[in-house]
């Protein structure tokens, strides 16, 4: 079955329930579900293609009127989120459009907090002309490889001895930024049925990555006071692979206390397990640029160091659109992974190599910009969450790129449809853990300019007080989330 090209899989009545989670707030049910249901597209949770399930299944499994079931799904269609094909039934589209049949993010003049990404830096431009200038020979090469330039390689591999991890440029693969990397790791140490273990909440596309080679995932606590809960669990599980976030977390912004780094480590080591340490966000510090520690640091000399898979990119600290990221391992992984990329993808692109050999010259300059827009950013979020929503809470970050708001309610979900009614895109908490769990939280950004996260912020505040007016929101563009 095939809808706008795209070849089509089923879901099923109890799983779409499970995505759904808690999806009443007291409004009309069929603009709940329809609204929930289009959140779901729009996250990436439900894959365009995808048929939903019959309206009476459906209706049955969630314990109302098939009525409410087929006004939900004709909502849907309304909207351009889904279409109905014969003999396939509801069918979600290829790309949900907007009001105005747009399907550009952010058109319509809607504030898009789902992706938690900086602007470009501002000089990329002079950046872009001095590697045009000094490497002319690139234009005159293959274009691509899967291991990285050595001159880039050498760079990546000396930041991470300056930073307190002496590493050799054979440690470092040069990949199509972290996102491409864990992949790349997972399908490379992981098969169907092993264990894996993932924090809660933690980056949505990690938990994919890990979910797509048929491993079974568990997950461990982050926040104050998880130390223990995290050894307990490696232990209990001993997975084969484990995907951490150590440095200002996403979506939380903590980060694992140095003091417990070493004997997690060993815990991991001593079960045979292998650690994906994601630093994406690492070195996005507040209140001023400093020095993070690499979380592999804390085995350094010791046979636990090579448990530690490390995870790099560019893609938040220079810009979205430089998709370099990086690996760092032993050599022995490093070729493992290398053999099994090649029968995946090409290789990472020689001029983006370039690019990234640049910024890295230019990196403690970069840094020290970003720490000094984001600090502000940060200052006017807190600021505007404690004028219009005081009853909302989240944990201090010393880094990162976003808060976690506990809203004090499990209307998350509800919340991200009125907002988006209203114009202000926002990932919903349970988007970020198991299905149906973080209800009672929120992902909100600071990377959007300061006047974006006013507007934001007073039509969250709109939108949290309107129960009664809680609709679908389905109309919104797809957005992946970052």
């Amino acid at each position: 079955m095939v809808a706008s090209g795209v070849i089509s899989q089923r879901l099923g009545a109890r799983r779409l329930v499970e995505l759904l989670g808690d999806w009443r707030d007291g409004g009309v049910g069929y603009e709940e579900l329809s609204g929930s249901i289009a959140l779901l597209v729009r996250d990436g949770a439900i894959q365009p293609g995808t048929v939903l399930p019959a309206e009476r299944q459906l209706a049955e499994a969630l314990g109302v009127s098939r009525t409410t079931v087929s006004a939900g799904y004709r909502r849907l269609r309304e909207a351009r989120v889904a279409l109905s094909r014969q003999g396939s039934g509801t069918v979600v589209r290829a790309r949900p459009a907007g009001p105005s049949g747009t399907e550009e993010p952010g058109a319509g003049g809607a504030i898009d907090l789902t992706v938690a990404c900086p602007e470009p830096w501002g000089g990329l431009p002079e950046l872009g002309a001095l590697a045009l200038a000094g490497h002319p020979e690139v234009f005159a090469q293959r274009g691509y490889d899967t291991i990285g330039r050595p001159d880039l390689r050498a760079e990546i591999a000396a930041r991470y001895a300056a930073r307190g991890l002496p590493t050799s440029p054979e440690q470092i693969m040069v990949t199509l930024g972290a996102q491409h990397a864990i992949f790349l790791i997972a399908r490379t140490i992981l098969g169907r049925g092993d264990r894996s273990l993932i924090e809660a909440p933690s980056y949505p596309h990690a938990r994919e990555a890990l979910a797509a080679t048929g491993a079974l995932i568990a997950e461990v606590p982050v926040g104050e006071g998880a130390a223990a809960a995290r050894l307990d669990t490696v232990r209990r599980v001993s997975p084969r692979l484990a995907y951490l976030i150590p440095d200002h977390h996403n979506p939380t912004g903590e980060s694992i206390p140095e003091a417990d780094r070493a004997a997690l480590i060993a815990a991991f080591a001593e079960r045979g397990s292998l650690v994906i340490a994601d630093e994406t966000t690492a070195e996005l510090t507040l209140g001023g640029a400093r020095s993070v520690r690499p979380f592999a640091a804390a085995a350094e000399g010791t046979w636990h160091a090579d448990a530690v898979v490390t995870v790099g990119s560019l893609g938040k600290t220079v810009w979205g659109g430089l998709r370099i990221g990086w690996i760092r391992a032993s050599t022995a992984l490093i070729e493992r992974f290398e053999a099994s990329r090649r029968t995946g993808d090409l290789g990472t692109g020689a001029w983006e190599q370039v690019l990234a050999l640049r910024a890295l010259e230019r990196y403690d300059e970069i840094l020290t910009e970003r720490s000094t827009q984001l600090t502000a950013r940060h200052r006017v979020l807190r600021e505007q969450l404690a004028a219009h929503l005081p009853g909302w809470r989240s944990p201090d970050a010393e880094g990162g790129v976003s808060l976690w708001v506990d809203l004090g309610e499990p209307r998350s979900s509800a919340l991200c449809r009125e907002s988006a009614r209203r114009g202000v895109r926002l990932a919903p908490g349970p988007r970020f853990g198991a299905p149906g769990v973080f209800e009672r939280f929120v992902r909100l950004p600071f990377t959007a300019q300061e006047d974006e996260l006013v507007a934001a912020i007073g039509t969250l505040a709109e939108s949290w007080t309107s129960r009664s007016e809680a609709g679908s929101g389905g109309s919104l563009p797809g957005a992946g989330l970052v």
